[in-house]
């Protein structure tokens, strides 16, 4: 695993804007910048999936608050994060996590952040849904390819379930996959096609089942990331509601 640098390697950015203190980052600059320092204190990884981690490490280093290493020799361990630098001059890394939870709590509770905060609620949960999804596969011992039945039916469903329904599909649906294959050795194609049709029957299930029973929420097989844990908790008071309703601006 690469490791972070968190202290300044060198001169303050040039090549991003001038932010004076913590107020200036703006909510989802903080909730990133807080998230990856939560990630490296906690060895956790920073979003749910590797693409949702280079998106946060790409966003600050364009405001300058850090630089990613991305020269470094040898292979990137999946789900875990590049090398980084701090690079923003305006705290000290230690000052950080304290100054960034302090803000989220206030400001990031207030009206005005609640557009913003939806936004990345519903980036999070599609991530979300890949992870839990990569970790039911590989449990059995299935190929990432069938990963790609995924996005299809996201484009059609995301906004209609919570996370935990499509926690419960997937699950079950990798379990009709298990059955099948026992059936079919080395079918993909059958093996597919059971995912792509027990995904949807799956939801509607869950959606239809009473007082959550097909709900699964956050669980311990699976590490969760720093950045569903920080906007969960901190800029927002989702809880657990982040797992057992659909994004939803009056929620927030």
């Amino acid at each position: 695993m690469r490791k972070a640098k968190p202290y300044p390697a060198s001169p303050p950015r040039p090549d991003g804007p001038t932010l004076p203190d913590v107020t200036h980052l703006g909510g989802r600059a903080a909730l990133y910048l807080l998230a990856l320092v939560r990630a490296h204190h906690s060895r956790k990884r920073v979003a749910p999936t590797p693409k949702g981690s280079d998106a946060v490490l790409s966003a600050l280093s364009t405001l300058g608050l850090i630089q990613v290493d991305s020269g470094m020799e040898g292979p990137v361990v999946s789900g875990h994060t590049p090398a980084w630098s701090y690079t923003w001059s305006a705290l000290p890394f230690e000052e950080l996590e304290k100054c960034l939870t302090d803000y989220l709590l206030q400001r990031g509770r207030e009206p005005e952040y609640a557009v913003t905060w939806l936004r990345v609620w519903q980036e999070l949960l599609p991530q979300e849904v890949v992870a839990y999804l990569e970790h039911q596969l590989r449990l059995h011992h299935f190929s990432d390819v069938y990963l790609g039945e995924l996005a299809r039916l996201q484009m059609r469903h995301d906004v209609n379930y919570s996370l935990g329904h499509w926690r419960y599909a997937c699950w079950a649906s990798v379990r009709s996959m298990a059955s099948v294959s026992l059936q079919y050795p080395g079918n993909a194609e059958i093996l597919k096609f059971t995912l792509g049709s027990e995904l949807p029957r799956r939801l509607k299930m869950a959606q239809g089942s009473k007082e959550g029973k097909l709900c699964f929420s956050a669980s311990d097989t699976l590490p969760d990331s720093a950045l569903t844990t920080v906007f969960a908790t901190i800029a927002t008071d989702l809880g657990d509601r982040f797992w057992m309703v659909p994004p939803s601006l009056e929620l927030i």
